[in-house]
């Protein structure tokens, strides 16, 4: 993956957030739409959360890779990652880039979403999921922050992408090599050794107001 041009994205993404505020106006509004009285701390918190969520898209997708190539499994789960990379790449995606974060927040929530559904195929045949619970929480709150009609879009384009990948490649390799791979450990840039379930927890009060 071109995972420094991807860095390089966020970084800009966050410089744009300062300069304009998008996000910040757009929790501002969720909380606002929800009739929820929140304080100018939570809002920053929620933007911290989302900024993680941002950069753990692309540190999943990263260290998938990475793994995948030291055990000789990068060519079975390269699919994968030129899904999500060329949707971090294209000019033309429901939520544009010069959004800044909030332009990056459909790529993170494609990225999260196909490993999910690739999750919930894995659980339907095995009972176990590859994938913690605070990644489905993560997710259900970036649904609200999105909305329709966005969210519904990339949920459309996360089916077309999975229904892609299964007619082309061989589904259950893309299984058996993500499940040697323990993703709920997975740490985050920004937390050290935090796992991501200590992203959620650390904002999940902020979040809940929301």
């Amino acid at each position: 993956m071109q995972i420094e041009r991807i860095r390089a994205q966020i970084e800009e993404a966050k410089s744009i957030e300062q300069r304009t505020g998008m996000l910040h106006r757009a929790v501002v509004n969720l909380a606002e739409f929800n009739g929820v009285n929140t304080s100018e701390s939570d809002v920053l918190k929620v933007i911290d959360f989302v900024t993680e969520y941002i950069e753990h898209a692309a540190a999943l997708m990263m260290i998938i890779e990475e793994t995948a190539a030291m055990n000789g499994a990068q060519p079975d789960i390269q699919p994968i990652l030129d899904a999500t990379e060329e949707y971090f790449f294209a000019p033309d995606d429901i939520i544009p880039d010069h959004y800044g974060l909030v332009g990056l927040l459909d790529d993170a929530y494609l990225t999260y979403t196909l490993m999910e559904s690739i999750s919930e195929i894995y659980e339907s045949q095995t009972g176990k999921s590859m994938l913690p619970i605070e990644a489905h929480e993560m997710n259900a709150f970036i649904r609200r922050l999105i909305g329709d009609p966005f969210v519904s879009l990339l949920d459309e384009h996360v089916s077309t992408t999975l229904e892609n990948l299964s007619a082309d490649h061989d589904m259950n390799r893309f299984l058996i090599v993500l499940a040697q791979m323990n993703l709920s450990s997975i740490p985050h840039p920004a937390l050290g050794l935090a796992h991501v379930a200590r992203i959620t927890g650390a904002r999940i009060e902020a979040m809940g107001k929301l």
